[in-house]
């Protein structure tokens, strides 16, 4: 039998490899220079006016919950399907998070839902734009400017991801994760991005321990241990070693997200003459450039789906179980969640990574075929 194909794999291109060697004989692999350059980079690259590199995506979207003023007694609207860290982070800033349900085609944020849970309370939305796929970006302003709301963008699966030509995370404040088999993979390592002077200030605070400035930007300076201490904070940040291969593999991100798209492209072909109540994509939104790091379907007996995957060879995930049924999240419920609930009984990722060659497609192809047959 050929080799399993997993669903994820890691893709750290030669020029990486050779810049964290570099990295490593420099002298300075903490926070410093390149963590400094590779944020530079992201903004210019993304559009954006700041950019605060983190340890990881969830520590991205705790400091930007907290940077914004986010905590006690306020409320936070987000999606039930998302990775945990996304409803985590509410909590960690001593916020309520509300669940809204999802859109049936696309799994995002169902806005129209979400207008009816707004309360007195609500200061925020944590806004995933999911499987890669934006929301509509024209929309989600105008709800935020109507109900007066802080918007968040959770663009962990979105690094790269457009709405009209616009890319995500360009305006506002957005989080982003470099995890080992992200968009854009690192290792792991998150990035706020904001166009907020502000915001971005207090998040270089709080994630070096609330500390007024770094060690690296102390050094050469005539009194380098003199610092301040203005609030609490946490030891969050990016280290040099992340930063180099981030720098190096962030020029590749749109090329390796159009052959995400492609490979996509051939999945979703591949169940186009399915009936749709058996088996179908996850949809775009219009006018939306997927970033693609999820393909995922809407199959009927879902389990029974995945072991005859699994007895191909072919590796498959759920994304996600709705948050709202686990134990921490049970209270967080103010309503029935009924799309969210029947979809994620159905949903099912497909292999999408960068070393998949002709072939394995074209096996993952063959398989899901006789997967989702009558």
């Amino acid at each position: 039998m050929p080799d399993p194909i997993q669903l994820f794999k890691p893709f750290i291109c030669d020029e990486a490899i050779a810049a964290t060697s570099d990295v490593l004989r420099s002298g300075w692999i903490g926070l410093g220079p390149r963590t400094e350059a590779f944020e530079r980079a992201f903004a210019d690259w993304l559009g954006a006016r700041h950019a605060v590199a983190t340890n990881s995506a969830t520590a991205a979207l705790r400091i930007a919950l907290a940077a914004h003023g986010i905590g006690p007694g306020d409320e936070v609207i987000t999606t039930p399907l998302t990775f945990v860290s996304t409803s985590h982070v509410i909590h960690y800033v001593g916020a309520e998070p509300v669940f809204c349900d999802v859109d049936a085609q696309t799994m995002n944020l169902d806005l129209g839902r979400a207008a009816e849970l707004v309360g007195p309370r609500t200061r925020a939305l944590i806004a995933v734009h999911y499987g890669g796929n934006p929301l509509d970006l024209v929309e989600l302003r105008a709800f935020a400017a109507k109900h007066h709301l802080i918007v968040i963008d959770d663009a962990a699966h979105a690094c790269g991801a457009r709405f009209r030509g616009e890319r995500v995370g360009a305006a506002g404040t957005a989080c982003f994760s470099f995890h080992a088999v992200k968009n854009l993979p690192i290792g792991d390592g998150g990035m706020l991005v904001t166009d907020d002077a502000a915001v971005a200030d207090r998040a270089r605070r709080l994630r070096w321990m609330g500390i007024d400035r770094s060690t690296y930007a102390r050094n050469g300076g005539s009194y380098q241990w003199e610092y301040d201490v203005p609030e609490l904070g946490f030891k969050e940040h990016m280290n040099d070693i992340a930063a180099a291969i981030g720098l190096a593999q962030l020029p590749h991100v749109d090329a390796w997200n159009a052959k995400r798209r492609e490979i996509s492209a051939r999945y979703v072909a591949a169940i186009a003459d399915r009936d749709p109540t058996r088996a179908r994509p996850v949809a775009c939104t219009p006018g939306a450039e997927s970033a693609r790091h999820l393909c995922a379907l809407l199959v009927a007996d879902r389990d029974a789906v995945a072991e005859r995957l699994r007895a191909d060879g072919i590796g498959t995930g759920v994304h996600y179980k709705p948050n709202h049924l686990y134990a921490p999240y049970l209270a967080a419920r103010r309503g029935p969640l009924p799309v969210a609930e029947a979809a994620w009984r159905k949903l099912i990722s497909l292999p999408l990574h960068l070393l998949l060659s002709e072939a394995d497609v074209g096996r993952v192809c063959d398989a899901i075929r006789r997967a989702t047959g009558a």
